[in-house]
């Protein structure tokens, strides 16, 4: 039951997305026509993305030699159609993997999905600085142990709210390639139930957020591959 509600949220976000999207595209007025001829960016037009991130950091605390290693992946992938030159409204994807090791072992997962706006704010050929921003859906879940107790273990599955918040700069190869790089922030509120090696269950909620800096790559087409 729990699994159909979280698919049914998904699926409405995305008919949301893609509903707002034919609308904008048949009711905003036309643009500038020099700014059209300029910018890769132009109305009618759809962009695919493909990004990720990767970091990894380690402290150690000399006076017991306790070592901590995290390592955090991520990947983002968004489709959208320009609804006016430089403005875009699309869907974007993102999962990630927040792993620690030392004493003691978390492994984190986060999945999110939501509708985006973007704001790409030069009107060369070459490029543009932009501004993303996604309100969305967030499922989390986590598995905590001990080294030292291996048959201990703790589960925690949940799901709420989100933002994601991106600033870069792409560059366009041939009004058709974009190269980009910039920062994301994510945050999200989320409501979780925990399971210990007992199985007892308790509830609770967190919030979790991250910065991260990405790079990746998008095509720019005309139509929606079809």
């Amino acid at each position: 039951m729990q699994k159909f509600k979280i698919f049914s949220k998904l699926f409405v976000l995305l008919f949301l997305a893609f509903n707002a999207t034919l609308v904008f595209s048949q009711n905003t007025v036309p643009s500038d026509t020099a700014d059209s001829i300029l910018t890769p960016f132009r109305k009618g037009r759809w962009l695919t993305s493909l990004s990720g991130s990767i970091s990894s950091t380690s402290n150690e605390l000399k006076s017991t030699k306790n070592k901590t290693i995290s390592n955090e992946f991520g990947i983002n992938l968004s489709t959208g159609k320009f609804f006016k030159d430089r403005w875009l409204f699309g869907v974007t994807f993102q999962a990630g993997k927040q792993e620690s090791k030392g004493d003691f072992k978390i492994v984190g997962e986060t999945l999110y999905i939501g509708p985006q706006i973007a704001r790409y704010f030069s009107k060369t050929k070459d490029g543009s600085l932009f501004l993303n921003v996604s309100p969305g859906f967030v499922l989390y879940r986590s598995l905590a142990s001990i080294n030292e107790i291996p048959d201990f273990g703790e589960e925690s599955d949940g799901n709420g709210f989100g933002t994601l918040v991106s600033l870069g700069y792409s560059h366009v190869i041939r009004d058709l390639i974009s190269l980009n790089i910039g920062f994301n922030l994510q945050y999200g509120w989320i409501g979780i139930d925990t399971v210990d090696i007992n199985g007892m269950v308790g509830s609770d909620n967190i919030t979790i957020s991250n910065l991260s800096f990405t790079f990746g790559f998008g095509v720019i087409l005309d139509d929606f591959f079809f």
